[in-house]
């Protein structure tokens, strides 16, 4: 197992212990606080813990080597994965939208003033872990870690809409009461942001999209830089669990032997994975170089 996929592991881990404590807190406390905001933020703990496991399952499935019936690995299971936290966040939202919507109609006591600490508790805990899986989705290029690390941030988010609420229904009392239900409605609207540009990311991958073009520009940048290499004519590159995989293809002088041209060819492979942790292989194309050839990408 590589040192990225052992560090996203520890990260997934983590976010479920502590969704884990805060999803008790959370509803104990929306039980006999009379806020529902408090109690969604829970079942979207719940919820949480749940996507976090499959994002667990499936960096553990990725981090696999190749066999027989998969040459390229196991890694497509980290993007499942993504698509899966995705898609959960989304169904979270729906479901907390859907008993907001329903209690805006149903009368019952304003929540207690016990609710606002355990809010700021949360919204401070899961910002943090936020920030901290949103890091390491960085490091370890884990689009599954980042749609963890929103799950996250969508609870800071409807936890703080709910502390709003509860404020308003305190101050305001007789006829405020609903007050934490809308402040839940608003933190949905921000969770299907969220879920839908998780999910767009995830879709992108998962159909061997291409990277951002400073990845390329990276990519080509260090090829060019290596000796004998004239120009770069193609770049092909898709994502497979934490890594890319690409084809390139270079241009050399037409006059070299085809032993020169593999050895060229090895240099940029070997360039490239040095300069690029995120990339796991590299095959190299050698071409024949002419001046007035159009590049591919």
């Amino acid at each position: 197992m590589s040192a990225l996929v052992s560090s996203a592991i520890r990260t997934v881990i983590w976010s479920i212990v502590v969704n884990g404590v805060l999803a008790a807190v959370k509803i104990v406390t929306g039980v006999f606080g009379n806020s529902y905001a408090l109690i969604a933020d829970g079942i979207e703990s719940v919820n949480d813990i749940i996507a976090s496991v499959v994002v667990l399952i499936s960096l553990k499935v990725s981090s696999k080597p190749p066999d027989e019936d998969h040459p390229f690995g196991h890694g497509k299971a980290e993007q499942l994965g993504a698509l899966f936290s995705a898609l959960s966040l989304l169904a979270a939202g729906g479901t907390i939208a859907w008993q907001s919507i329903h209690n805006l109609f149903t009368r019952h006591h304003s929540p207690e003033w016990f609710t606002l600490p355990v809010l700021v508790l949360v919204i401070i805990t899961k910002e943090i872990l936020s920030r901290y899986a949103l890091k390491k989705s960085d490091e370890t290029s884990s689009t599954a870690l980042a749609g963890d690390a929103w799950h996250h941030r969508s609870d800071a988010i409807t936890s703080g809409a709910a502390f709003i609420g509860i404020v308003i229904a305190l101050i305001g009392g007789d006829g405020y009461e609903n007050a934490d239900d809308v402040a839940a409605l608003v933190g949905c609207a921000v969770i299907f942001v969220n879920g839908f540009m998780l999910l767009k990311n995830a879709i992108h991958e998962t159909m061997d999209g291409a990277p951002s073009q400073g990845v390329i520009d990276e990519v080509r940048a260090i090829a060019v830089g290596v000796g004998d290499v004239q120009d770069v004519e193609k770049i092909r590159m898709k994502k497979i669990g934490l890594g890319y995989f690409m084809d390139l293809h270079v241009q050399v002088e037409p006059t070299l032997t085809v032993d020169e041209g593999h050895r060229i060819a090895h240099r940029v492979k070997d360039a490239i994975l040095a300069a690029m942790p995120t990339v796991n292989d590299v095959v190299t194309h050698i071409e024949p170089f002419h001046p007035t050839r159009k590049r591919s990408v």
